[in-house]
Formats: structure tokens, sequence, C-alpha cells
């Protein structure tokens, strides 16, 4: 995240901005945009739905840490689609202040409004249609903390966690998720007053905050959510988040289990069985995972004229034939087909 404050584009009037103190986008440039936001939450595809409408797109976003949370105002003035795919390492609750978008997560489709928010995945491709004067309050929550409030709830990991990311907001659930974010939007906005909330507050309050989005995901899970289908587990140990760790930095090297090992601290059995164990993975089928997501990220983010196949081998991916069919896979579509979607 950049210190300095940007450059405000265009005069403003009135009331300010939700995190208006924080801002660290502000642009009326396609590219830039795409580029600094998606430095804070991940690589993505950002087109203008209707190009004639260029002379409105204003991308601002603002963006402020609260208790291992991070609290987010988003707008673009222009009607745009956004493809992050697969979010991999957050959830991400999204809010309407303003307007309204068409979400897609996975083969989940959400219209989006004042009246109801979303709760994205970071394991389903998600697309996105923001319409023109489409504002969000949007919080990001990291996939870890949230996956250890579940574990803490019910002692155990569903297997799959399918739920539903639309929030009804006039609900009493989603009334208390609405009311609670704002109170977090409110608290990051107002630090230097009198009375503010010292940390170890703030990481009280955000705990209770992802505790209401855990209730939001059991209530309105589908049928793996239930814990007869589920199977037991507790938080993953450190020796296999730090071999997690290492595979998501060194995806372009040449990742072998001893290596993984001695990075971890613990045998090769142990990291063998605690991934099975907590991840329901073996290593290698996770490290494939992992260098798909990066791949897709990449094509999303890429120059128009670059080439799927060297992107590949940047992330590690040798064999581009079989890489080609596992994205496929993973993603329902071949890697040239989501280049071709960027280049739109």
């Amino acid at each position: 995240m950049d210190d300095e404050t940007p450059s405000d584009p265009r005069p403003r009037s009135g009331a300010a901005l939700p995190l208006e103190r924080y801002a660290v986008v502000a642009t009326r440039d396609l590219d830039l945009a795409r580029e600094q936001i998606g430095r804070i939450f991940c690589p993505h595809g950002l087109v203008l739905a209707d190009p004639a409408a260029a002379g409105r797109f204003e991308a601002r976003h603002h963006s402020a840490g609260f208790g291992g949370l991070t609290i987010n105002f988003v707008s673009y003035g222009a009607r745009v689609e956004i493809d992050p795919g697969c979010l991999d390492r957050f959830f991400l609750l999204q809010i309407p202040l303003a307007g309204s978008a068409l979400v897609r997560s996975g083969s989940r489709e959400t219209f989006a409004d004042g009246g109801r928010a979303t709760l994205l995945s970071p394991a389903l491709p998600t697309r996105m249609v923001w319409e023109a004067g489409c504002e969000k309050l949007i919080v990001l929550v990291p996939r870890g903390l949230l996956e250890e409030h579940v574990i803490r709830v019910l002692d155990r990991a569903p297997r799959p966690f399918d739920f539903d990311p639309a929030i009804d907001l006039r609900f009493p659930r989603g009334a208390a998720i609405l009311s609670q974010a704002r109170l977090l939007q409110h608290l990051a906005e107002n630090r230097e007053r009198p009375g503010t909330v010292p940390d170890a507050v703030e990481r009280e309050l955000a705990s209770a905050f992802v505790t209401l989005l855990v209730g939001h995901m059991l209530e309105r899970g589908g049928g793996g959510a239930a814990p007869a289908h589920a199977q037991r587990v507790s938080v993953a140990p450190a020796h296999v988040r730090r071999a997690e760790e290492y595979i998501r930095a060194h995806l372009d090297s040449a990742l072998s289990l001893p290596h993984l090992a001695e990075r971890a601290g613990s045998s090769m059995r142990s990291l063998q069985d605690g991934f099975r164990r907590f991840r329901d993975s073996t290593i290698s089928d996770f490290i494939l995972a992992q260098r798909l997501d990066r791949w897709r990220a990449l094509i999303l983010a890429a120059d128009p004229e670059a080439k799927v196949g060297d992107l590949a081998l940047g992330v590690g991916l040798n064999h581009l034939g079989r890489a080609a069919a596992a994205y496929r896979d993973r993603f329902g579509e071949a890697p040239s087909q989501t280049l071709r979607q960027r280049r739109r």
C-alpha cells in the first residue's frame, strides 16, 4: 500500500466519502486502477462495460486495517466488469452503499443492492458487474482467521463448505452484520479522537464481527455444511502453515518434498500427514492448485499481447499441455479463453 495520498481527480463538495482519510487510489486511468487496486486485493480483470462511458470512470479505493481485518470503500463511477477469479487468501464481504451490482460466486448469482450484500468465498471463482454509480463498503477477512472461527464454533470443518453468498440486510442477522460493519468503519475513521479504542478492543470487535459472518455461512450453508457430514479437524499446525507460506512465495521454483519439509521444520511424513489431515490434499495437489490460481491471476492482469505459455512458466508450470488441462478442470475454460476475455 502506498504511503502517499493519491491526487484527487475531481473537485469535491458536500459530505466526505467513507474512510476518505485512508485514500489509496483515486484515478481516472483504467489500467492504473486495475494495477493499484489489484495490489491491495488481488490481481483481477477490470474493463469498462460500455467504452463510450469512459468519461464517467473514476476509481476510488480507501482502505484501513482494523483488528486483523481490512475495511475498504471502493467505487468506479462507470459501469465496469470485474473478474478476480478465486480470491484464494481471503473472504470478502461487499455491502452496496449506493447503486447495485450483479455478483457471481461459483454457480450462484446475486443481485446486490441496498438491501442485499454478498460474502464471497476464496475457493470459488468470482465475477461481477458493478453498475454506474455503485459504491461499496468492503470488509476483507483473511481466510485463515475466518476458518479458525468456523473450527472454534463447530470443533470441526465442514467438507465441502458451501454457502449462499447473498446476505439479506433486512433480516436480523444481515441487519446485525450491516450495523457492525458500519461500527468498524466509524471506529476506523475516528481513531485519533479522544476515547479511541485500544488495539486489544479492536481485535475483540473484529472477532465478534467474523463470528457473525460464520453464523451466516452455517445458517445458509448447503448440504455439505451440516455437522453430520463434517470431518473432525483442528487448526493446522505451524509446520503445515509454514510450508504453505513457502509454497506460495516460491511457485516459480522446484518444490521438492525434502526441501519443503526442511523449510517447514518437520519430517517428510509429518508434513504429508499434515496436508492430508488439515487440508484434505496431497502436497503436490496443493502446489498445483496454487500455481493454477496464480497463473489465472497473471493472465487476468496481463498485457493483451502476453502469451499464456510464458505466464505458465513463470509460476513453475513447465508442461503446458498438462497445465492447460488442469486449468480447464479447475476453472471451466481454457487459459486462452481467459486471455481472450481479458482482451475484450
